[in-house]
């Protein structure tokens, strides 16, 4: 069995765009990724793709690791970059695609077996509208009451960056007073921070919210420097999560070894590969740190980490969207839905979806800069 072809489709998903790629066989079988896209980079990912394809057209889609080291190390100026290994990501998770439908196998099985039947997840996407406790309650509810989810995440600190005033930190907690009001104290709360604050200023707002019972504290300061991070993460009392921006081991191994934060967060469609994900929990599990994937992408990328989460001891839980396009389910097609808080685990073949590449084809996406977190002037852009 031979890859013939690798097509790639940008989407339009309302506020972004998703990607995905399609790998052919010359023995009929497809497989299906995503990549990773974010702030209008479609058109980059798209031409990274087109510029790599040589090294995968031709070669055994069994043969994951040699497709994947040509990949991320033959482009010796770019390999390791955020570009290269969006790609190798979603061409990665196509493969796995491909092995599962030759073997009529579960990715999750040939990812080495599962030691969960469940996947628990959280909400992300699920407010919108003003930014008012009435509306946040509302959309609380909704999530938890309506749609299952056990917990929610959330950025609720509008277009403030690295420290907030008495009246700012009141505003927030305002916010998240009327959510735990709306949903109780069982219900889980995470705070993205998108990297937002300054050292004084993270440790400050962590004190001030910790009342209001946080799951876990989202990237609080930039993770360039992981020894500030992991001063943050001494000195605030609420676990602190971080690594979405994380695409290799190397920088991922840095983070783990100076205990920069509690929870890791690699995006199985930024990381390269589905093994150095798995490469990556390891490293957290000999650290005694639990993983929590960044997962606020499409049903291919929720499939994918899905099969891997089923295989990681040190689960956390799982990101996911609790919003969607209404032609979302004409592209993907899966039964990935959140029942008590946790998605099943498939034994479908393969990932376990089905892609449509005409439906794909019908809703084209365009640059789109309303993904970016920030505006103009480089300031941030309330959420």
């Amino acid at each position: 069995m031979r890859v013939t072809d690798v097509e790639t489709f940008v989407v339009d998903a309302d506020w972004r765009n998703w990607f995905f790629v399609q790998v052919t066989t010359d023995e009929g079988i497809t497989g299906v990724g995503e990549a990773l896209s974010g702030e209008g980079l479609t058109g980059a990912l798209e031409a990274t793709a087109e510029a790599h394809k040589h090294y995968v057209i031709g070669e055994d889609p069994l043969n994951r690791k040699q497709i994947s080291r040509k990949l991320r190390r033959y482009p010796f100026a770019w390999r390791a970059g955020k570009l290269v290994n969006a790609v190798a990501a979603a061409i990665d998770i196509a493969l796995w695609d491909i092995a599962g439908k030759y073997y009529d196998e579960p990715v999750w099985k040939l990812l080495g077996g599962k030691v969960h039947d469940e996947i628990p997840v959280y909400a992300n996407g699920w407010h919108i509208g003003e930014r008012t406790p009435e509306n946040y309650a509302h959309h609380a509810e909704r999530a938890v009451e309506e749609q299952g989810y056990p917990a929610l995440k959330c950025d609720p600190f509008a277009h403030y960056e690295y420290s907030l005033t008495d009246d700012q930190i009141d505003e927030v907690a305002a916010l998240l007073e009327a959510v735990r009001d709306a949903v109780g104290w069982d219900v889980g709360i995470a705070l993205d921070c998108h990297g937002r604050f300054t050292r004084r200023g993270a440790i400050e707002v962590a004190a001030a919210l910790d009342e209001y019972d946080i799951m876990f504290l989202e990237e609080p300061v930039e993770l360039e420097d992981r020894e500030v991070m992991a001063d943050v993460t001494q000195h605030v009392e609420m676990p602190v999560a971080t690594g979405e921006r994380i695409y290799n081991n190397e920088t991922m191994e840095d983070l783990v070894r100076k205990q920069a934060c509690d929870i890791i967060q690699p995006d199985v469609t930024n990381y390269g590969s589905l093994q150095e994900v798995q490469h990556a929990a390891a490293m957290a599990k000999s650290r005694y740190m639990t993983i929590a994937p960044h997962n606020p992408n499409a049903g291919v990328s929720t499939a994918a980490s899905v099969h891997l989460c089923a295989g990681l001891e040190n689960l956390e839980v799982l990101e996911h969207m609790s919003r969607d396009v209404e032609w979302g389910d004409e592209i993907i097609e899966h039964d990935y839905t959140v029942e008590d808080g946790a998605i099943e685990v498939p034994d479908d073949p393969g990932l376990g979806v089905t892609f449509h590449p005409e439906a794909a084809r019908e809703y084209p996406g365009e640059p789109k800069d309303s993904h970016s977190l920030f505006d103009e002037h480089g300031a941030l852009k309330r959420p």
